[in-house]
């Protein structure tokens, strides 16, 4: 063993070179492995701490009037373990000359005595007195404020002014860069200076338990909040102890780690070239160790040995960059995901996990060359002459490449000298190629995913939504739109909430086949032959005028209950009553949460003249202002308004994350393939060096030996370049649609990136030449005494 050891580590130390690009090439695959998989168990872990510290809702209740006794009486007569008091309203907020932003008021009667879902003051004030409004730390970049500054605020159309006197910490909210709106926080007194009537709308309830028993209970205060005499408009139960985007977040993390563990693999290809090439330069030495009695096994596991070294070296290399590389990627996460980290600990699961990896994978690509490589015979081994046994020239590849004409001869031997080692050529093409595919991916992803917002938007045929807290009338919603100049259509449309809720008979089955669950969706009531919405049918047909009770829904509760399929009749809550619909058509709304949609005629047959919805099509931007002003002339009070543009924004940045993380796993790639295509270079180098002392000898300049070899390298690089060209589509179709699927559930509109293949060939061709450039140097700088004397 001894012996075994002293020769694995004698062979590597004589191909040091070649063996570091390899250990290389290893750890960047460890490294992109342990990086991603640490990320993943470190942010899921810290993010669902820091959301469990907050003590967050079990359950949350949209109800009239939440007072003390309301509470007491709801503690005293359900199972819950406690209950507080809140609410939250939309106005505006200003962030620029003629630029505003949608804001979320959160109104809570004492800040001292928060007991769930708790807010963590940052910094300034605390609590905000009145007058005073604190903003979420996020939240700080939309709004363009700091502490300290006035904030100019619209409520019912008119402008009102708070002081910025702190910022806060809420865990429990979507990221406000994400959601393109700011979240505020003030006291109820300030809810009156801004003219809204101070009272508390929302009960929010914790309960022990698992999910079912959450559920069981929060039917149980539903039920007795209504028959108390205060209606239950939205319920919301969210899935225990993970925060809202942790699934999300998961799934982004565990896609990323497969991408790591597809670099590593593609490390190993360059562990397949070296001990190839080694074992190929060994072949008397393989034939002289059985001639003094060597077994197959015992010389299989001198070579074993070397892919272990390269292993543990690898992994020595890679562990630290891994952990340096999650740390970084989680601090971006962590911020860009808006929680803080407590500690960057790595579980010992994946350190476990990354040192077999690490050493397994290169024991795994040594298998078929030192397979190969031991079986040769003694006889055959000792006949061989040192140089390379290719047989270029007999294959009908070889045949073509030699009848090329009308190129200069450097040119010509790069191409055929190309296409001498095929197996290694086929493994360096697949590894750049490899890299190609994913930038090229990452590019089409991009497009796609801009391709399909925008088909999903051009669906839109308004350009704002005006919503109001309570049900208006028509007419005084009509007056204030004819005297807005700037308006180009307007249409009055009902949101309100659905639910397939509980059984109304023992027996009855839901929309699965069982018991339903209790889920909510959004449902919106629009006249049949709208103008302003230009449905995107999968299946089924739109309404038709006098449809009633007929039902459109997206894809998403299409996706979500799968019975609800053109020409079935499902049933669902909506508001007290629960009523039957027939599904009539199905329309594709990709990244959008689950909507049903029904006309409009529905509501107006029982509360008719009444709407809670303003879509319109506007000249510009400066029409919300005016519109405001005149709906607050008519009595009308304004919940909230947001343009299509500032609604894109907030699903450009959560599509953001993805394309970056295509582009680092490309780039990760591509360094691999470049080390890998260097790997090659070397070899072929090494191997041919009686080749070039030959042409050296008979006149070749070192200038022609180094064109010759560079040239060699960027034909590779161009070969790779169209095997990437012509796999890109299928591959980057299928990555995107998947990578979506997994993380939105929804499908993608694929478009190709034409001009990505003329860059990603720049790209490929720079790295070709720029991997080439020692080898060729090498090859060129060796005397023709030396090259002719090797053996």
């Amino acid at each position: 063993m001894k012996t075994l050891w002293r020769k694995a580590v004698r062979d590597f130390w004589s191909e040091r070179g070649r063996a570091l690009l390899v250990v290389l090439a290893i750890a960047a695959g460890v490294a992109a492995f342990s990086a991603m998989l640490s990320s993943y168990a470190i942010l899921v872990r810290e993010l669902d701490r820091g959301y469990l510290a907050t003590n967050p809702a079990a359950a949350t209740f949209w109800t009239d009037r939440v007072d003390a006794s309301l509470i007491a009486a709801v503690r005293a007569n359900t199972p819950i373990a406690d209950a507080e008091a809140r609410r939250s309203v939309r106005g505006r907020i200003q962030t620029g000359a003629m630029q505003w932003k949608t804001l979320q008021l959160f109104v809570v009667e004492d800040y001292r005595d928060i007991r769930i879902s708790l807010v963590e003051p940052q910094a300034g004030a605390w609590p905000p007195k009145t007058g005073e409004i604190l903003i979420e730390r996020d939240a700080m970049q939309v709004a363009k404020t700091k502490i300290g500054a006035r904030a100019v605020v619209r409520f019912d159309g008119t402008d009102r002014v708070l002081h910025v006197a702190g910022s806060v910490h809420d865990v429990g909210q979507a990221q406000a860069r994400m959601e393109n709106l700011v979240y505020g926080y003030t006291n109820l007194e300030t809810l009156s200076l801004l003219g809204e009537e101070p009272y508390l709308d929302q009960l929010t309830v914790t309960i022990a338990g698992d999910e079912t028993r959450r559920r069981a209970v929060a039917e149980q205060v539903r039920a007795f909040l209504e028959a108390s005499g205060h209606p239950v408009r939205r319920m919301d139960v969210p899935k225990p102890g993970k925060h809202p985007h942790a699934d999300l977040m998961g799934t982004l993390m565990l896609s990323i780690s497969s991408f790591g563990v597809f670099i590593l693999l593609l490390s190993g290809i360059l562990v397949v070239n070296l001990l190839t090439a080694i074992m190929a330069a060994q072949v008397r030495q393989i034939g002289v160790m059985k001639a003094i009695g060597g077994t197959r096994g015992q010389i299989a596991r001198i070579y074993f040995a070397q892919a272990f070294l390269l292993g543990v070296a690898a992994v020595i290399v890679a562990i630290p960059l891994g952990m340096w590389g999650a740390r970084l990627l989680c601090t971006q996460q962590a911020r860009f995901l808006n929680f803080d980290i407590t500690s960057f600990a790595v579980p010992g699961w994946v350190y476990a996990l990354d040192l077999m990896v690490g050493i397994v994978v290169p024991l795994l690509a040594a298998a078929i060359p030192v397979w190969r490589g031991t079986s040769v015979s003694v006889r055959e081994a000792l006949a061989d002459y040192g140089v390379s046994s290719s047989r270029f020239g007999s294959g009908a590849i070889d045949q073509l490449l030699a009848n090329v004409r009308g190129l200069a001869r450097p040119t010509l031997f790069a191409i055929r000298n190309s296409f001498r080692r095929r197996g290694r050529l086929v493994l360096t093409v697949m590894t750049l190629a490899a890299g190609g595919i994913f930038f090229l991916s990452a590019l089409n992803v991009r497009s796609s995913l801009i391709n399909t917002l925008d088909t999903l938007f051009a669906q839109r045929k308004y350009d704002l939504s005006v919503s109001f807290p309570q049900m208006v009338s028509t007419e005084a919603l009509e007056r204030a739109v004819a005297k807005t100049d700037g308006i180009t259509a307007s249409e009055m449309w009902i949101t309100s909430e659905g639910s397939i809720g509980p059984t109304p008979a023992e027996g009855h089955e839901g929309l699965h086949g069982r018991r339903p669950t209790g889920d909510g969706f959004t449902v919106v009531a629009l006249p049949a032959t709208t103008r302003l919405l230009a449905p995107n049918l999968a299946e089924g047909r739109w309404f038709e005028r006098g449809d009633v009770e007929a039902l459109v829904v997206n894809s998403a509760l299409a996706q979500r209950y799968p019975r609800m399929k053109p020409g079935n009749v499902v049933e669902f809550q909506l508001g007290p009553a629960r009523l039957a619909w027939k599904v009539v058509g199905i329309t594709r709304e990709p990244f959008v949460p689950p909507v049903a949609y029904v006309p409009r005629e529905f509501y107006d047959q029982r509360h008719p003249g009444s709407v809670n919805n303003l879509r319109l099509a506007v000249a510009n931007d400066s029409v919300r202002s005016r519109l405001e002003q005149n709906l607050n002339a008519e009595g009308v009070r304004v919940g909230g308004s947001v343009t299509n543009a500032d609604t894109r924004i907030g699903f450009d940045q959560h599509m953001l994350m993805l394309y970056v993380f295509l582009m680092v796993v490309s780039a990760v790639i591509a360094a691999v393939g470049a080390l890998g295509l260097m790997t090659t270079m070397s070899l072929n180098v090494l191997e041919r060096r009686r080749e070039m002392g030959v042409l050296r000898a008979i006149g070749a300049t070192p200038r022609a030996i180094w064109l010759i070899v560079a040239a060699e390298g960027a034909v590779i690089g161009l070969l790779s370049w169209s095997v990437a060209a012509l796999l890109a589509w299928p591959v980057s179709n299928v990555i995107g649609d998947i990578l979506i699927r997994l993380m939105f559930r929804g499908g993608l509109d694929f478009v190709f990136e034409l001009p990505g293949l003329a860059i990603w060939l720049a790209v490929v061709m720079t790295l070709s030449i720029a991997a080439s450039v020692i080898p060729a140097w090498h090859a060129s700088r060796g005397s023709v005494r030396e090259a002719l004397a090797y053996e």
